[in-house]
């Protein structure tokens, strides 16, 4: 009988969207009682690491509206390539309800375009769908009565036949029932929250205008299109009442001042044809596969599925580890305890994601593999070792650093190549202006590739339990000249003054660090440093370079003239790419000087 048609996103759009979203949701689905009832929400443009917005609330969804629920999945990758160089919107009305429009059920005699903040109370009925049974053709709208923020924020999100009744009963105690006149071409005000539209007048005139992609007026696009076709809009008042959850207590971009929206005069008032030709083969994303979930069978389900496949055995006693100054470098992991998070990253990611797994085939690859299959993605996890097509084919990258064990020796630089074979190749994919790809590193945190990820991807701080550092390609790690005066730190015989590091006259390091890691190549470290006029040219400085625990350079410094700017040679090999570099200067006391600047540059051999 009726496909609802809604969309959104998982985001927070507008004061207390999710309750707002389960009260009309669960509403809608109470009056739905024809076996070919469905809702149809598209979730447009959700990060593909998120949920889709009904899968983050299913668990305030009652079990009818999770049953009548559709929803139609169109990914990030699809409006960047498609839409977002036309509009500055992260969800696009007329595409998404004409993706569900197409792909409603056929045997649906109406489709009902709303919205998920409306509660609809059937007049005469507790069916909607008893309502519309013998409705006759047309093209139909009823006035949107307003609900204040805190009269709705008190139903209960969960008793949808409850809500129905007090909203029937507040519309008249309170006098909410106030019906605002639009237009003739629209009949009422704000008329996009109920148009009631047959399935094949839509078809017949191409859907919603794809090309208003700026927000405001489609609903009266679609109106007036329609009264063209029928002569006039039907009042639906005399069966429902429709309530709308008020929600401008919290500005919206589509509700701020001076918003930008769609041009009223080109597609409302100077409209004059109710088809779209231009869009007659296209709208509704023909011809595109989209995902399609149901609430009865989610991805939480199936994450905790394949995580029971993958682990055969139950933990007995505790973990333990230790994040503590002395155990860096040494702390072992246990793969069991980090494949939950590591599986998480890739729960709600498209199924056919290409992975590239660098580094040993270890315990976590054996369960992550198992999860992999289990969550039902089409290609298996590709382990990289120097095909540099599967490189430039992959979505995603895991660079496993060994786990329980971390990767040493001729292991770890080998990855390290490998590591600088990604980097670069996502360098050179971004300048491409292609969708940026996750990095994740597998135990990479209290250890040397933790610095190696945070100088090269831009990691979300995730905790230390989880073993995980992951984000994207940071450009600046390409940069051919870094300054580190602000990275380096006071020691022993130093102590901070502004961005100055001045000598205390005592024995011990003035500075040291910034245990940075630098792309392979030549370089030049430049120290500048000022001495005061009761500096004792006695005074014994050492200057050192480390990589590693791997010295590099020792220059004795003797300071003569006010200033001196001390520049030293360094190269670097992509096997040693996880190696941090480090700059200190020690002093064996009475020394009065100061550290200034700190730079590096990137140089031809000649120039080194």
């Amino acid at each position: 009988m009726i496909s609802i048609v809604l969309y959104g996103r998982n985001d927070s759009y507008g004061y207390n969207l999710h309750k707002r979203a389960a009260l009309s949701l669960n509403c809608m689905a109470e009056v739905l009682t024809d076996e070919n009832d469905e809702i149809l929400f598209v979730d447009y443009n959700t990060p593909d690491d998120f949920p889709t917005f009904p899968e983050a609330i299913c668990d305030t969804l009652t079990d009818r509206a999770k049953r009548l629920l559709r929803i139609i999945r169109i990914r990030p990758s699809l409006h960047n390539q498609l839409f977002a160089s036309r509009t500055h919107l992260k969800a696009l009305e007329p595409i998404s309800r004409n993706a569900a429009v197409r792909r409603s059920n056929p045997a649906n005699r109406w489709i009902l375009s709303t919205n998920t903040d409306m509660i609809f109370v059937p007049r005469g009925s507790q069916s909607l769908s008893e309502q519309l049974a013998a409705l006759k053709d047309g093209f139909y709208c009823a006035p949107r009565f307003e609900i204040p923020e805190t009269l709705w924020e008190s139903f209960d999100r969960r008793d949808p036949a409850g809500v129905i009744a007090e909203t029937r009963e507040a519309g008249e105690k309170f006098y909410l029932n106030e019906v605002v006149y639009g237009m003739d071409s629209i009949l009422y005000d704000a008329p996009g929250d109920f148009q009631l539209i047959k399935r094949d007048d839509l078809f017949s005139i191409h859907g919603f205008d794809e090309r208003m992609l700026l927000g405001w007026h489609v609903d009266a696009n679609i109106s007036k299109r329609l009264v063209m076709r029928h002569g006039k809009i039907e009042d639906a008042l005399p069966f429902v009442l429709g309530y709308h959850c008020d929600h401008t207590r919290q500005t919206t971009p589509a509700h701020a001042h001076k918003s930008v929206e769609n041009s009223a005069d080109d597609f409302y008032h100077n409209l004059e044809q109710q088809e779209i030709p231009d869009q007659s083969e296209t709208w509704g994303l023909a011809g595109i596969d989209l995902e399609e979930i149901r609430l009865t069978d989610t991805v939480n389900m199936a994450y905790r599925q394949a995580l029971g496949k993958a682990i055969d055995q139950p933990l007995k006693g505790l973990i333990e580890a230790r994040y503590r100054p002395e155990s860096y470098d040494l702390e072992l992991g246990t793969p069991e305890h980090v494949l939950p998070f590591l599986v998480d990253l890739f729960a709600n990611a498209p199924r056919n994601t290409n992975l590239v797994w660098l580094g040993p085939k270890d315990r976590i690859y054996d369960l992550f593999t198992s999860c992999w299959r289990h969550l039902g993605f089409l290609t298996d996890v590709s382990h990289w070792q120097d095909d540099g097509e599967a490189i430039g084919q992959a979505d995603t990258f895991i660079i496993n650093f060994g786990l329980p064990k971390k990767v040493e020796g001729d292991a770890a630089a080998a990855l390290m190549e490998q590591f600088y074979t990604v980097v670069t190749n996502e360098r050179d994919h971004l300048e491409g202006n292609k969708e940026p790809r996750r990095i994740i590193g597998v135990n990479a945190i209290h250890n040397s590739f933790e610095s190696l990820m945070q100088r090269f991807v831009g990691c979300s701080r995730t905790p230390f339990s989880a073993r995980l550092r992951h984000g994207y390609l940071l450009r600046s790690a390409f940069v051919d000249s870094q300054d580190w005066t602000t990275e380096v730190f006071p020691g022993s015989a130093g102590k901070k003054d502004g961005n100055i590091i001045r000598s205390t006259g005592a024995s011990g390091h003035i500075f040291y660090g910034p245990y940075a890691n630098l792309m392979p190549g030549n370089y030049r470290v430049d120290i500048s440093l000022s001495r005061s006029w009761n500096h004792s040219p006695t005074s014994k400085l050492h200057l050192e370079i480390m990589q590693g625990e791997r010295t590099i350079e020792v220059v004795k410094i003797k300071l003569f003239g006010p200033r001196k700017i001390i520049s030293l040679p360094l190269q670097i090999a992509a096997r040693d790419l996880s190696l941090p570099i480090e700059v200190r200067l020690h002093s064996v006391g009475k020394s009065n000087v100061a550290l200034e600047r700190v730079t590096v540059k990137r140089v031809r051999l000649a120039d080194a």
